[in-house]
């Protein structure tokens, strides 16, 4: 399901952004946001899902990021969220459902610690843990990585493969047709920067229903992360799922699954 021609809005900062706008526009806005080195593209096979599901989907390029504007300035974390908050505020968009996948989940993390989770319905998070480091507090100290290992993580990441399980030939061809070239090298400081943060503290203030999930072949993160990051959380309506057999990209690996478990999850806390 595609929509019309690509669409723009300008950030303060000069930035064309690209979006995409689906659904009736009185239903409920749920946004889905891409890692690193994706474009919206990816998203492809939740839209129709979600929109038959009642909502308003909205999908959209990270600056320097598919259709968006190739900038060299704002390759952080922080003017990602600004860029959210900016998209989110161009639409007019209330009550939102915030879906991230690694590096979007923790562009959710950040656009929470600027402005909360008011204007938020819930979130869901993908294979993204609230740290990279290793450290005595976090998964008794078993996993993660010191700085030395995350440049060496950051160097091999544009030949890490992602996905654990097999693509179908009608997935691999849209990709391929709608995936944009990313410039691993020009970027790198974005990357940077992701790897840098910590949000656990930022889990603590979260009082809105979240989502975790895992794949439990993840090249990126051990699957036992999810729950971790759910124990964090002070929600009682939060849950895990971990997804058996999958790499880093649940949403491309298990479509009809990832669709399914959003749906239930959302429609869950509606009755809560």
């Amino acid at each position: 399901m595609r929509g019309n021609k690509n669409v723009f809005f300008t950030t303060n900062d000069l930035v064309k952004i690209n979006f995409h706008d689906y659904g009736i526009q009185l239903n409920q806005p749920l946004i889905l946001i891409g890692g690193y080195s994706s474009s919206e593209v990816t998203w492809f096979a939740q839209i129709e899902t979600f929109v038959n599901a009642g909502y308003r989907v909205i999908t959209y390029d990270h600056r320097s990021h598919g259709d968006s504007q190739q900038v060299d300035y704002g390759l952080t974390l922080h003017r990602l969220a600004m860029d959210l908050k900016e998209l989110i505020d161009y639409l007019q968009l209330k009550n939102v459902v915030l879906i991230g996948h690694s590096m979007g989940a923790a562009t959710i993390m950040a656009y929470e610690e600027l402005f909360t989770d008011e204007n938020v319905s819930a979130i869901i998070t993908e294979d993204q843990a609230p740290t990279f480091f290793k450290s005595a507090d976090w998964l008794n100290g078993q996993y993660g990585k010191t700085l030395t290992e995350l440049s060496v993580f950051i160097d091999d990441f544009p030949k890490t493969r992602l996905i654990q399980k097999k693509l179908s030939d009608s997935v691999k061809r849209t990709l391929g047709h709608g995936m944009k070239p990313f410039d691993f090298k020009r970027y790198r400081p974005l990357l940077q920067n992701v790897i840098l943060q910590d949000w656990r503290p930022e889990l603590g203030q979260e009082k809105k229903p979240h989502l975790f999930f895992a794949g439990e072949k993840s090249p990126i993160f051990p699957a036992i992360h999810a729950q971790a990051a759910r124990e964090l959380q002070n929600n009682p309506n939060s849950e895990v799922q971990i997804f058996e057999g999958c790499g880093h990209i649940l949403h491309l690996e298990e479509i009809e699954k990832f669709n399914q478990a959003v749906i239930v999850f959302l429609n869950k806390i509606k009755k809560d």
